[in-house]
């Protein structure tokens, strides 16, 4: 079966009664998250860098923690309803099947007094999990050898300065789910 990309597709195969569907509605959901089972701290970082085009050998990647999502800063203006929908259906079947929520990516701007943790990739999964007082999983990334180039790449986030649990959830005609 092929993988499907948009988040109300996605929706509603998670929601369905029928097993196969909702393992690939699963599927689906884990590779907007670019997460797969055997995925590593140190291959998120990879990844991460190589969406900034930046060097992973300046960045040092922790392993797996549970952070507060309201210490989490975002890196864009707002969320998206049907998102938020698709992650909810995702963690309601993820609980059925006793696994978890992927983590999100975090950059650790230590030597910032206002911004500290800035959300690369799981803005949804974030404010998801601050709704129903969770913690959420993540890969926090540390640049130690390119701290400023990665202070300018997260620019827009300390012009914003706003948590992700402070985002505006837009909605629009498409969030219906039928």
């Amino acid at each position: 079966m092929k993988l499907v990309k948009e988040p109300n597709s996605i929706i509603k195969l998670l929601n369905s009664s029928n097993e196969d569907e909702k393992t690939l509605g699963y599927k689906s959901f884990l590779s907007r998250t670019h997460w797969f089972s055997a995925q590593t701290p140190e291959a998120l970082k990879i990844f991460a860098c190589n969406q900034l085009n930046v060097n992973p050998r300046y960045v040092l990647a922790t392993g797996f923690k549970k952070i507060e999502p309201a210490f989490l800063y975002a890196s864009q203006d707002s969320l998206e309803n049907k998102k938020l929908k698709m992650v909810s259906a995702a963690y309601d079947y993820v609980k059925s099947i006793n696994e978890e929520i992927p983590p999100i990516i975090v950059w650790n701007f230590f030597d910032s007094q206002k911004i500290r943790f800035i959300v690369h990739d799981g803005h949804h999964r974030a404010f998801f999990a601050y709704r129903y007082h969770r913690k959420v999983k993540a890969v926090i990334l540390e640049p130690l050898g390119n701290y400023h180039q990665m202070e300018e790449k997260f620019n827009y986030a300390f012009q914003i300065q706003k948590r992700v649990i402070d985002l505006p959830v837009t909605r629009q005609k498409a969030d219906m789910v039928n």
